[in-house]
């Protein structure tokens, strides 16, 4: 919402780089004590490399397709995460999903479809088509990134990874921005960096902190299984916030998704999280 909101008066190569500016300045600080300062130049060439897949190239794809897609439309596309993640992993990491897993995620794609289906309207413009490509481009690194983490940075703290990799994510924005600068940056108004400020801070510092935490806990695949819930929070908050109709078939569509993101979590079926305990004999 925030990012569509203010891409068209920053420009996707200034709104990120303000974006992840303020989030890598903020978590940088806690790059300064003796354990995280060790931790960052032992991992720095992984953490150059997350952040350059996990942030600014992503971000910058998604706010470029945000210019000419609906939210549904991108909500949509980023909930391609889990199954890139889920491929990449199975080849590369060797960690194969169970066949309830397998079916959790094509659960969830098609609650997903049901979800958004009016809101799949392309146009044949050759924009959109840039847009399209760019939305699938994103999913395609976050899946890349999310198993780097966990094969290159499972032994790092989620902090130094986080700070870490927002700091050279804005590194290599930084190198790009000279030549993406907005034209009329002094017409950019108040609400719009305030929200600019709010995707920096909450949207990418506090959900990335959360976000690593996740890969070194859980893992990848499981970990970027969250994203088939941006949709139906994008509903939620535009029912509470501005006043937007939520139908019957929403709320089918949420409950199908988080049927199958039980299975993907391993909430339900043979490989239940949940623990039996027997009676001793």
């Amino acid at each position: 919402m925030f990012m569509r909101a203010t891409v068209e008066s920053f420009g996707p190569i200034a709104l990120i780089t303000v974006r992840v500016g303020i989030a890598a300045l903020v978590l940088g600080l806690f790059l300064l004590t003796p354990k995280r300062r060790k931790e960052f130049g032992t991992h720095w060439k992984h953490l150059a490399w997350i952040g350059v897949i996990n942030s600014a190239l992503p971000f910058v794809l998604f706010a470029y397709a945000s210019i000419s897609l609906s939210g549904g439309n991108v909500s949509l596309l980023n909930t391609m995460t889990p199954v890139f993640t889920a491929i990449i992993a199975h080849f590369w990491l060797k960690d194969k999903m169970s066949p309830l897993q397998i079916f959790g995620l094509f659960i969830c794609i098609i609650g997903l479809i049901i979800l958004v289906w009016d809101k799949l309207v392309f146009s044949s413009s050759g924009s959109s088509s840039l847009a399209i490509l760019a939305g699938i481009s994103a999913p395609l690194f976050y899946g890349f990134a999310s198993n780097s983490t966990k094969k290159y940075l499972s032994k790092v703290s989620p902090l130094t990874a986080t700070a870490g990799s927002l700091l050279f994510a804005t590194l290599f924005m930084l190198l790009l921005l000279p030549f993406f600068m907005p034209d009329n940056i002094s017409y950019i108004s108040n609400l719009d960096w305030v929200y600019a400020i709010i995707l920096g801070l909450i949207c990418t510092a506090v959900a990335y902190l959360i976000f690593f935490k996740l890969i070194h806990d859980i893992g990848p695949s499981r970990a970027v299984s969250v994203t088939f819930l941006i949709p139906i929070f994008a509903f939620i908050w535009g029912y509470l916030v501005l006043d937007e109709v939520v139908t019957s078939r929403m709320w089918g569509a949420t409950a199908i998704i988080v049927v199958g993101m039980s299975f993907v979590l391993k909430l339900i079926g043979a490989n239940s999280n949940i623990k039996t305990h027997k009676k001793a004999p």
